[in-house]
């Protein structure tokens, strides 16, 4: 019982003995020995491969049998013993022998007919029928194209039908058989060194034309041709773009000098303005927020930050107009250096003004109100002596500023609530609260917190603003009043106290602003309102 294999050649499986195995595989190894090394080896090897599948194929019958020693031995018969291929001199007289006897088996190889896709104009069926009949194909298609203009429409037919049924000879093996020959080793050898070397010739007439040089001589002028029109286009974008950047520059520089020239109009003059109104001096302002020196310190590191990009586009500019050479490095470094410097310089400020906000303190301070024989506490604002002197457009958390006299002065609404109090009196909390770089800071900036209230029988009367003393820094100050009602009594607010009540808690869930010209009563639950009080 011997041993069976499955293989697969060309993509198509087989079963083989072991015998027949060793045989095939010896012989393949020869071929692939033989002509691994050349360059088209591999195309030859395997168009040989595939005509040994159509071999086998036949032999098997397309069926499920087991490829035998004897199969093996035919196909290798077939297509051509070591011998019939190899070169070596010492078997120089086997190769003889070999090719006449090839010759013999050539002369008998029955022709197949084929569509020759090498040689097609349309679909290869005149030159395939050329090959056939061993006629040239240009005189079939001369047939075919006279038959066509004579009327004759049968050989349009023709040609498509044979064009549907005759296969097209995709394999060198099938190409062979188109002319009569044997797929056989040497033959497939032969005929792809064949299509190489016609390809190879093919393109070596073409190099060697005189269309050729033409060509490359056209060719070469047109690349010189654009080259030198992109060198003007480039060129002449260049200096397009050298002087958009010089206009840029200039236009830039003077709008950027005037701005330092006329002071604090380069932080309105521009973008950055938000619709501030021009008449307030934002130099003025700034100084409110900042510590000394720390403004005009910014302003110079701003200068040099915006400048030096300013003087960049003017040479960068120059340079592309008139194309001078610079080779002074130190300038560029030094310049860089300075830009450096002056970026390190505003983040130290900036850091250094962002640390007067890194600590909170507060102070608290309750006086008492004297109501004790009034049911109701009446409360009312001061009239408001600064609305029209107030730039609406500045504010920070309630804070506001209003020019007073050519000076610019910070002023804030300060938030009021009303609680339950615990102690049987009317008593008012004034939280004052503050930042600053440390608590003692943050105390200092609180102590600048300068906020009034007068009291009349039963009306307190309560500013409508806190002020910061003169030459104080914004640190965020905050003031907020919390009136402690005790259970029992009243509390009216009149229209104007809108204005700073703030989250006013009531059993009856009013709004606010819904709250005032309204009385409230104080009970267990909370402030209540209570229309039935005169």
């Amino acid at each position: 019982m011997k041993k069976t294999f499955t293989i697969n050649i060309s993509g198509s499986v087989f079963h083989i003995d072991d015998d027949a195995f060793e045989k095939l595989q010896k012989y393949l190894q020869l071929l692939n020995r033989h002509f691994g090394t050349a360059i088209e080896g591999q195309e030859i090897l395997q168009d040989i491969e595939a005509r040994i599948a159509e071999l086998f194929i036949e032999k098997t019958g397309n069926k499920v049998e087991v490829v035998t020693n004897e199969m093996v031995d035919e196909v290798i018969a077939r297509m051509g013993k070591p011998e019939d291929f190899m070169e070596p001199e010492e078997e120089a007289s086997a190769k003889t022998q070999a090719e006449g006897a090839f010759q013999d088996s050539e002369q008998k190889t029955r022709r197949r007919l084929y569509r020759d896709g090498e040689s097609r104009v349309i679909g290869g069926v005149c030159s395939g029928l050329g090959a056939y009949f061993n006629i040239d194909m240009v005189i079939l298609r001369v047939i075919f194209v006279v038959l066509f203009f004579l009327g004759v429409g049968a050989s349009f037919l023709i040609y498509i039908i044979l064009w549907i049924v005759v296969p097209k000879a995709k394999t060198t093996a099938q190409r062979l058989e188109m002319r009569g020959k044997e797929a056989t080793v040497s033959n497939i050898e032969k005929s792809i060194k064949e299509e190489v070397t016609e390809i190879g010739d093919s393109y070596n007439r073409f190099r060697n034309s005189a269309s050729y040089e033409k060509g490359v001589t056209r060719m070469d002028r047109f690349g010189d041709v654009v080259g030198s029109v992109l060198r003007v286009v480039v060129r002449v974008v260049v200096l397009l773009f050298g002087a958009a950047l010089l206009i840029g520059g200039i236009v830039t520089l003077i709008m950027f000098v005037t701005s330092l020239a006329v002071g604090h109009s380069f932080l309105q003059g521009g973008p950055w303005n938000f619709g501030w109104d021009s008449n307030i001096n934002m130099a003025n302002i700034i100084n409110h927020f900042v510590s000394p020196g720390a403004y005009t310190t910014s302003m110079i590191a701003i200068s040099i930050l915006v400048g030096i990009p300013i003087l960049i586009l003017l040479f960068i500019g120059t340079k592309l107009l008139f194309r001078y050479k610079t080779n002074n490095k130190l300038i560029g470094l030094g310049t860089f250096a300075v830009w450096l410097l002056a970026l390190i310089t505003l983040i130290v400020v900036g850091v250094s003004q962002a640390e007067n906000f890194s600590k909170q303190t507060s102070q608290t301070v309750t006086q008492n109100v004297e109501c004790n024989q009034c049911k109701t506490l009446y409360l009312e604002m001061n009239d408001d002596l600064y609305e029209s002197l107030i730039e609406d457009h500045i504010s920070l958390d309630r804070m506001k500023i209003a020019e007073v006299n050519g000076k610019e002065k910070l002023l804030g609404h300060p938030r009021f609530t009303i609680e339950q109090s615990s102690t049987g009196e009317f008593l008012l909390q004034i939280k004052k609260r503050a930042r600053g770089s440390n608590t003692d800071d943050a105390q200092t900036n609180v102590e600048q917190i300068d906020y009034n209230f007068t009291q009349k029988d039963s009306t307190l009367l309560l500013d409508p603003y806190y002020f910061l003393k003169e030459n104080a820094k914004w640190r965020q100050q905050e003031v907020s009043m919390i009136l402690k009602v005790p259970e029992g009594k009243s509390v009216f607010m009149n229209e104007k106290m809108k204005s700073i009540i703030y989250d006013i808690e009531n059993v009856n869930n009013m709004w606010d602003g819904d709250m005032v010209g309204k009385k409230w009563i104080m009970t267990a639950n909370g402030l209540a309102l209570n229309d039935s009080i005169q």
